[in-house]
């Protein structure tokens, strides 16, 4: 029988904090935020347009220095942020060049119009969730980074965009619709 190594215990370390329980919120947060940017990565592998590919990979790049900050409990160790106002600006400007390029309709569209565009909202999704953890994270322990839940919000958005433009561009022009619009989303 080979040796109990301590993760079998159910407890881990983080940057700065050791024989924490797996079960931490803060694990939960760094987990889901892996997810997202794992569901990305499985977008960027798909055929997408070359803006798209490109823009994704900077995501995850940003989701990696978040995950980094997050995983430090105490501001000595905690690395510099790289979840800044630039960063939060340019989600907004690539907002704001997809939806441009794509206007978004007037109602929630369902994910499976296309592959990429289903795989794009389930990212969305996932950042929605990493979203909440976050918050929750924030409720318990206030954050240093003020950045960092307004980022993962205007993320989401930016995604639902990216979806569309991806389904617009490769053709879908009437997508589907979950329900007739009634004033807004």
């Amino acid at each position: 029988m080979t040796k109990s190594l301590r993760g079998d215990t159910g407890l881990t370390d983080l940057i700065d904090a050791r024989n924490l329980p797996k079960h931490d919120l803060r694990f939960e947060v760094l987990g889901t935020l892996d997810e997202a940017s794992s569901a990305l990565g499985v977008v960027r592998a798909s055929p997408v347009r070359p803006e798209t590919r490109e823009l994704i990979l900077n995501i995850q790049r940003d989701l990696c220095w978040m995950m980094s900050e997050l995983a430090a409990v105490s501001d000595e160790r905690r690395p510099e942020s790289h979840i800044n106002a630039e960063r939060l600006a340019m989600l907004e400007k690539a907002y704001h060049d997809f939806t441009a390029a794509y206007p978004l309709t007037g109602a929630f569209t369902v994910p499976g119009d296309s592959m990429v565009g289903a795989l794009l909202h389930l990212a969305r999704a996932v950042i929605r969730r990493a979203e909440r953890h976050v918050t929750q994270l924030d409720h318990d322990s206030p954050l240093s980074n003020p950045h960092i839940i307004p980022y993962l919000n205007r993320l989401s958005t930016l995604v639902y965009a990216m979806a569309h433009a991806e389904e617009s561009a490769a053709g879908i022009t009437e997508p589907t619709v979950a329900h007739k619009p009634q004033g807004g989303f």
